[in-house]
């Protein structure tokens, strides 16, 4: 058994000084011979349009949401608009039952026409009165009361005109009205409903609809703060919609909150896109997609981040007291990849500028070694097993 042991533990040691030499090799760090074994990627450095853009998921607001109450109460007997519908200022939303409120005006136009006529008698008096009184045919007792009475009739007058006044901007509050041109987004009351008034009503009154003008929408996101700094008032932005994925809406920046909000632990900052819906497909509510266009820079040398590695110091060359940004990558010449030096610019998360190192059409390598790594990690779960195995205890029965 002891020699069974031993035999085991040479061999579990010898495959692990196997694999790691094999590992060594296949990584192309034994030489380049071993580096041109491993299969690669080819990839072909290009000229294009480099971009950095930030993306966040976003809500359609509309701009200016007007809640339309009614200052009056009582039955709505009409209410010709549905939720979608457009309408324009002055078309109607809504007509109350009207009869209380005619019947208050004909009572005011009686009042008043009451006190107009008492006012042309008061005034008639007054002057027929006030000339006896230059004569001294009356007293300066009388004279003085039909002064008080036509001055108590000229404010009998004033008080039926702003009674008539009140009762006619009564009956006309029975009739609601679009104030702008929109759409009606909500609608809170169905024919036949009674309402309260809004001048009795703690709340104000019942709400009747939303309305809202929508050729120009707000779409509102949540910027995290890493990329907060690098987005600005007046920058352009593409909507994406999840309504319709294949439409793509230009927008522009136009507010950037001063403070930010926690969500889950992340950082994020308000930044509101205004976009012109002229078609009416943006919705109120809609989730969309936000790209704010942060870099752009065209025609210049690009290659696939995948390509590029940290070098290590001795590789740097004539890069060595240089200060400029350099990786390593696996260029392709006479059907092998040696290691190549090459000074980087701007990068995202698939492309890096190529500032100098490869020319447009070099060809890079990027080793597949995920297969190489599937057989390592098996190797090394066979080895680990065979370590547990060796380090049982024995049963008594082996004593």
């Amino acid at each position: 058994m002891r020699n069974f042991k031993g035999i085991l533990i040479t061999g579990i040691s010898l495959i692990s000084v196997i694999a790691g030499i094999t590992v060594f090799f296949l990584s192309g760090n034994g030489s380049d011979s071993g580096r041109n074994r491993i299969k690669f990627k080819e990839v072909i450095v290009e000229r294009g349009t480099f971009q950095i853009i930030v993306m966040a998921n976003g809500v359609v607001k509309s701009i200016d949401r007007i809640e339309i109450k009614s200052k009056a109460s009582g039955e709505i007997v009409e209410l010709p608009v549905e939720e979608g519908d457009f309408i324009s200022q002055g078309d109607l939303i809504a007509r109350l039952d009207q009869k209380d409120e005619r019947a208050e005006v004909a009572q005011a136009q009686a009042d008043f026409d009451i006190a107009k006529a008492e006012l042309k008698q008061a005034q008639s008096t007054f002057e027929r009165r006030n000339q006896l009184f230059q004569d001294n045919l009356i007293s300066e007792e009388e004279q003085g009361q039909i002064t008080l009475d036509l001055a108590v009739a000229k404010g009998k007058v004033i008080q039926a005109s702003t009674t008539l006044e009140r009762t006619q901007e009564r009956l006309s509050e029975a009739v609601v009205r679009a104030p702008i041109d929109g759409t009606i987004l909500q609608k809170y009351v169905e024919e036949g409903q009674i309402i309260a008034s809004g001048v009795s009503n703690v709340s104000g009154g019942t709400p009747i609809v939303d309305i809202a003008d929508m050729s120009s929408v707000y779409i509102e996101t949540g910027i995290d703060e890493i990329d907060i700094g690098k987005v600005q008032i007046g920058q352009f932005a593409t909507v994406i919609a999840e309504a319709y994925p294949e439409l793509e809406f230009n927008g522009e920046i136009v507010r950037i909150a001063p403070e930010a909000k926690i969500e889950q632990n992340v950082t994020l900052f308000d930044v509101v896109v205004e976009v012109k819906n002229n078609d009416g497909k943006l919705k109120s509510g809609m989730n969309t997609r936000v790209e704010i266009e942060i870099v752009k820079k065209e025609n210049v040398l690009l290659a696939p981040v995948i390509t590029m590695q940290i070098p290590d110091a001795k590789d740097l060359g004539d890069y060595q007291n240089r200060d400029a940004n350099v990786r390593s990558v696996l260029l392709k010449q006479e059907g092998k990849f040696i290691l190549q030096i090459v000074e980087t610019g701007l990068s995202n998360f698939k492309q890096v500028i190529i500032l100098a190192g490869v020319e447009e059409g070099s060809i890079l390598g990027v080793p597949m070694t995920s297969r190489l790594k599937n057989e390592n990690d098996r190797l090394e779960a066979r080895i680990r097993s065979s370590r547990s195995f060796g380090s049982k205890k024995r049963s008594p029965s082996s004593k």
